[in-house]
């Protein structure tokens, strides 16, 4: 099969694959959220937001450096994969050390006994672990691969999960929660280490530990930003307001998943394409795919957003009713995240991470002092609207930086404006009509369309737009 192929094929693979995969999960979210109550949903996603810190604290951000590790270390990187992948085993037991000393501390400050901070740590070490996996298997376009473990996690966490709440966590439901995501995931862990050491014996090489740490340690404050930037709100509406109120944020969540899981997905092929044309000096190509990426999410936004209120309804019932006021923001984080996304492509390929890191820190600590005054000054709703403006700074910065990095804008200022605009516009049409389906829909209707038209004779369909996206030159 041809790159070009090849490429194309990874690409459809990996976004297709994980929107079933995704679906599994939104499909099933409706029997959580009414087997629950809104607090120990809360609590489960508070966990999930602190599995997030945990992630990028054990792996050291690791996995970023395995492009980068693949060019510097021709032919090695099944060795430099299994050698880097015991830092992790390390910085898990250091963890697990300092809880045992200083047990009693962190459960005061996080507010889980310390059997969840185990849990936490080993959900965090299988996480990162099972990411390093993904982003090897990516470098030869393996989507296999990755939808194989994706399944097997998606469907073996809701249905352990389930067990456990309606056997053994009858009354301790989201502990049932996280047990049952934890052993799974922990599972693929021990099944990814195994491979790992079957591809190269693991043992510790300096050169390969002293690079990917230079690397990848100036990301760790991003990963962790990045947190706080996307779901450290959820802890803060959790001490701020209740484990109800951060349940009930945390649904309209889901919606925002939507949007992302299709950005992860397409990230894997576009990364690895970005980096070959930037090889070539092709700007151009770059550029006018990243325009038509830019239409097509921006299309998904408008989309989702005209229907949010009904999502909300169907996922978490009448329970959930004020979630549908935080939808819409968060639909706006994910595509701020999308364009995001396409631009920090040509910080990693300069390797100045130390940018990435600044940048993002930058807006994440926005993002806290905002949540801290408006949160107790309007309620957890204003949550999603501190954050959507931390967002928008967290892009401008990395525009910049991008720009700056690479001489030239990755999606050009006009039409980033224009997406906005659009995007905008239809928010602020679904808050107006947020009880009026039949406008919101005209609404979006309206904007599509044309956008759609457009798109479609533009590049000969959707097909035809992932093939223009994905393709490589010869």
């Amino acid at each position: 099969m041809s790159s070009k192929n090849n490429a194309l094929t990874a690409g459809l693979g990996y976004t297709v694959g994980n929107i079933l995969i995704r679906c599994i999960s939104i499909l099933t979210l409706p029997i959580f959220s009414r087997l629950m109550t809104t607090e120990e949903f809360g609590v489960f996603n508070v966990f999930m937001s602190y599995d997030a810190v945990l992630f990028v604290i054990v792996g050291c951000a690791l996995h970023s450096s395995i492009r980068s590790a693949n060019l510097e270390f021709k032919g090695q990187i099944n060795a430099y994969t299994s050698s880097v992948s015991l830092i992790y085993l390390i910085c898990a037991a250091a963890l697990s050390i300092l809880v045992l000393i200083f047990g009693d501390s962190i459960s005061d400050v996080l507010g889980f006994n310390q059997t969840l901070i185990y849990l936490l740590i080993i959900h965090s070490f299988s996480s990162a672990l099972l990411n390093l996996y993904n982003t090897k298997i990516s470098l030869n376009y393996s989507y296999k691969k990755y939808l194989v473990v994706a399944i097997i996690n998606s469907i073996g966490n809701i249905g352990i999960s389930l067990l456990l709440i309606l056997t053994v966590f009858k009354n301790q439901k989201d502990v049932g929660r996280i047990v049952g995501s934890t052993v799974v995931l922990a599972g693929i862990a021990i099944a990814v280490f195994i491979m790992f050491f079957k591809s190269a014996k693991p043992k510790f090489n300096k050169e390969y530990w002293k690079f990917g740490l230079k690397y990848s340690l100036p990301i760790v404050p991003h990963g962790i930003s990045q947190v706080l930037l996307g779901q450290f709100d959820r802890v803060m509406i959790s001490k701020m307001v209740s484990d109800s109120a951060a349940g009930i944020y945390s649904l309209a969540g889901n919606l925002k998943i939507i949007m992302t899981v299709i950005t992860n997905s397409i990230s894997a092929a576009w990364n690895t394409w970005f980096y070959e044309m930037m090889d070539k000096g092709d700007k151009a190509a770059i550029r006018k795919r990243a325009v038509q990426l830019g239409a097509f999410f921006t299309i998904l936004s408008v989309g989702l957003m005209a229907i949010s209120p009904e999502m909300v309804f169907i996922l978490g019932g009448k329970e959930y009713d004020l979630a549908k006021y935080v939808a819409i923001p968060m639909i706006l984080d994910a595509l701020v995240l999308f364009f995001y996304d396409l631009v920090v492509s040509g910080e990693y390929y300069s390797k100045k991470t130390i940018n990435i890191m600044l940048a993002t820190m930058g807006a994440a600590v926005l993002n806290v002092v905002l949540n801290y005054i408006f949160i107790a000054k309007y309620g957890f709703i204003a949550a999603a609207y501190t954050t959507l403006a931390a967002y928008t700074v967290y892009l401008i910065l990395h525009i910049v930086i991008s720009r700056k990095m690479v001489k030239f804008f990755i999606l050009p200022l006009k039409w980033l404006l224009i997406y906005a605009a659009i995007a905008a516009t239809m928010a602020a049409g679904c808050i107006v009509f947020m009880n009026n389906l039949i406008l919101r829909w005209l609404l979006c209707a309206i904007i599509i369309t044309p956008m759609l038209l457009l798109l479609i004779k533009d590049v000969g369909g959707v097909k035809m737009l992932f093939n223009s996206i994905l393709k490589k030159e010869n």
